[in-house]
């Protein structure tokens, strides 16, 4: 039986490092493009020649970073190009690239268009000047507008807009503000999600050093609360914890994530899952393109999943999700846990149609839940 399966490509280049963002990424390198394109087609032939992906059933593909858009679209397809020899590309039913306000030009996103991409994803974070100062954002909230115009009249009908909220010096008023501007503009999908302070980053050193003072956690529960409540009102329906989308809008490729199927990656950095390991690539650039040159993968690492590792990414990304838990999925993996017994300490866990999930998509106890479901 075919699974569902995603591929995930990860372009490391950025004009700037935003100091809230652990994501693998480099500054001034735009002059390795053209090597790094070479081994993303050369990693392709090399992972497709080495394993059996005959049962996994590719249908979307998901360009993330970094700043996917800063590459030029001919760079792009070459890489589409190199996969077609591996999978069918007819059955690819979402390509998402991701774009940043201000560094995506019209004569990109017409190109990106015309070579079967049919989803953006803008890294909008806030429509407050004053806010992607402060994250280090480099476009302007007019930005943010212009490019999601200019991608409508590229012929794009899937755009996704991310939003920030927990903000330092952002308030109910400015992100409630901000939110119903973002809708005005009739996005299809929109992310929401709490700055968290992740270690390495600037933003760490500099809560570490008390130069930044974060939120409280009520101020942070009440946003999350009025963007929920926001989307509602306006006809998005909240699938995922962070996650809102018109009818048939949902995120695909996430889902994958979601849903534990298989997803395959290439790229510095990179982790893919083919159902029973993972793996994930080395974390610089450098290596990245020095170990292909020797005609190798550029695997870090590899980790088997065990059963008690497989239940508890069940639980910790079904729980994320409106849909919920398939508890026969769950029973498959172990039997090893007496679930009952736990889910009856929880009134918040509701059983529909051997589904557990969260009632009322409230995910305000999501992390506390999860660790309390999981196998230790």
């Amino acid at each position: 039986m075919n699974k569902k399966s995603g591929i995930y490509i990860h372009f490391p280049f950025c004009n700037v490092k935003c100091g809230y963002c652990d994501f693998y990424s480099i500054v001034n390198r735009k002059e390795s493009i053209p090597d790094f394109i070479k081994s993303i087609v050369k990693e392709i032939g090399l992972y497709f020649n080495s394993n059996n992906s005959n049962n996994l059933k590719f249908d979307t593909i998901f360009l993330g970073g970094g700043t996917p858009s800063l590459i030029e679209p001919h760079y792009i397809e070459k890489i589409f190009k190199a996969l077609s020899n591996h999978i069918d590309f007819s059955i690819i039913k979402e390509i998402t690239i991701e774009a940043n306000p201000g560094e995506t030009s019209k004569d990109y996103l017409n190109g990106y268009k015309e070579i079967g991409i049919n989803r953006v994803s803008f890294g909008f974070q806030s429509l407050d000047d004053k806010l992607l100062k402060f994250l280090d954002r480099l476009h302007s909230a007019k930005q943010c507008i212009v490019a999601f115009e200019e991608a409508r009249k590229a012929g794009f009908e899937n755009i996704n807009t991310d939003m920030i909220f927990n903000i330092p010096g952002q308030s109910l008023d400015i992100l409630s503000e901000n939110l119903k501007s973002v809708i005005k503009l009739q996005p299809d999908h929109i992310s929401s999600y709490s700055l968290t302070v992740e270690k390495g980053t600037m933003l760490y050193n500099n809560v570490s050093k008390g130069k930044v003072v974060m939120p409280d956690e009520e101020l942070d529960y009440n946003m999350y609360e009025m963007t929920s409540s926001i989307m509602s009102n306006n006809k998005y329906s909240q699938y995922e914890a962070s996650n809102y989308a018109k009818i048939n809008k949902e995120c695909l490729h996430n889902l994958h994530y979601w849903d534990l199927d298989p997803y395959i990656a290439f790229g510095p950095s990179a982790h893919g899952y083919d159902g029973k390991k993972r793996w994930w690539n080395h974390r610089s650039l450098g290596l990245y393109l020095s170990i292909l040159k020797k005609n190798k993968l550029p695997i870090k690492n590899t980790e088997i999943l065990s059963s008690k590792n497989k239940f508890n990414e069940i639980i910790m990304n079904g729980l994320r999700t409106s849909k919920g838990i398939n508890i026969e999925k769950l029973n498959r993996i172990t039997t090893l846990i007496n679930l009952e017994k736990k889910i009856k300490k929880w009134p918040q866990l509701v059983m529909e149609d051997k589904y557990l999930k969260l009632k009322d998509n409230d995910f305000m106890l999501l992390d506390e839940i999860t660790a309390d479901l999981f196998i230790v």
